[in-house]
């Protein structure tokens, strides 16, 4: 009886569902771990991974450039790189690399230009023979600067200075004369106290969406599972951070405590919410507000960012097969959740 017992607890284990077993997930950014990427860590802080049975590791890269390799080598299972790279490689002459997005998340251009505030600099073309910082020389945004000071008919040096605290103090020193980073690194160094200007972009640069979520092909084509997981989170995260916020940054310094400034934390909060929202509302940008189809990419912003790099001299032809870099096939899995739960759950959140 004993044995027939234990035989019968015994298959029950083994029995148990797949959804209950936590597929393991490296995730890597094409930066440092920043308020920027806030909402993708509280769903990591908040368990909406672990809800669609995902653990997720988040490992840093410098750039789009080191990232993909990573991927192509199916050493990362998930990236959040510009998708820049990845056009240029599918050009006549070169081997694609065997990628593809499979959610939008930064759906307008996070790259900004910044001078000083009382800096003679007023407009990109005033860049010209001058000295622009950015992160990395393999960051993702790289093609397209340099389309668009070719486009502009300038010819500026692009100085690598990391990001952060060595960046900050490039431009503060004046060793450098603008600054090309993303949103939310100037947001940062405007809270510091740097008064710093936004030099106009070109509106259809502006236009062109950012970073988004990326896979092997293999890993959409075997393991659906996981790129619909991981996109359903993120998306669920996004509703919690829209409706709280503040819970979204404390979530966030969970998971990163000493990022946590010190002293006044009413201010903190105030200040992580400026960092983070500088990325974050570029996640809420849809085309129709009331009717939000998560990770969705436009088949014309494709086209618009092959032109684009087209006509800034980075392809050969703008007839690229933008076709094979993205897919939308999974978007409505990503939609498949209780907002008004997740909402509620925020809004009692402290």
């Amino acid at each position: 009886m004993k044995l027939t017992l234990l035989i019968g607890a015994l298959l029950a284990a083994v029995a148990l569902p797949p959804a209950q077993a936590q597929q393991k997930v490296v995730f890597g950014t094409v930066t440092t771990v920043t308020l920027s990427i806030g909402p993708i860590v509280a769903a990591q802080a908040l368990g909406f991974f672990k809800e669609e049975g995902l653990d997720v590791e988040v490992v840093s890269f410098t750039g789009t450039g080191t990232l993909l390799p990573q991927m192509s080598a199916k050493r990362v299972h998930v990236g959040y790189p510009n998708p820049d790279v990845l056009i240029l490689s599918r050009q006549a002459g070169r081997d694609p690399l065997p990628l593809k997005f499979f959610y939008n998340a930064t759906r307008e251009s996070a790259w900004e230009f910044v001078v000083l505030d009382d800096s003679p600099v007023k407009t990109l073309k005033d860049l010209d023979g001058k000295k622009i910082g950015v992160g990395a020389l393999t960051f993702g945004n790289i093609p397209i600067t340099r389309a668009m000071f070719k486009e502009l008919g300038a010819s500026a040096e692009l100085v690598p200075v990391g990001v952060g605290a060595p960046a900050f103090l490039a431009v503060r020193d004046k060793k450098i004369d603008a600054l090309n980073l993303f949103d939310s690194q100037h947001a940062t160094l405007e809270l510091q106290g740097t008064r710093i200007r936004r030099l106009q972009m070109p509106q259809k640069y502006l236009d062109l969406f950012s970073n988004g979520f990326i896979a092997h092909e293999d890993t959409l084509k075997d393991n659906p599972k996981l790129a619909i997981g991981f996109g359903r989170a993120v998306a669920k995260a996004s509703v919690f951070c829209e409706a709280n916020r503040a819970a979204c940054v404390r979530a966030y310094w969970t998971l990163y405590p000493a990022q946590k400034p010190a002293g006044d934390e009413a201010k903190a909060i105030a200040d992580g919410i400026k960092i983070m929202n500088a990325r974050f509302d570029k996640y809420l940008k849809f085309a129709d507000p009331n009717t939000r189809r998560w990770g969705e990419f436009p088949a014309q912003g494709w086209r618009d960012f092959a032109i684009a790099l087209y006509e800034g001299g980075q392809l050969t032809s703008k007839d690229v097969p933008v076709d094979t870099c993205y897919t939308n096939q999974f978007v409505p899995e990503f939609a498949k959740f209780d907002a008004a739960a997740i909402i509620a759950r925020a809004k009692a959140a402290k």
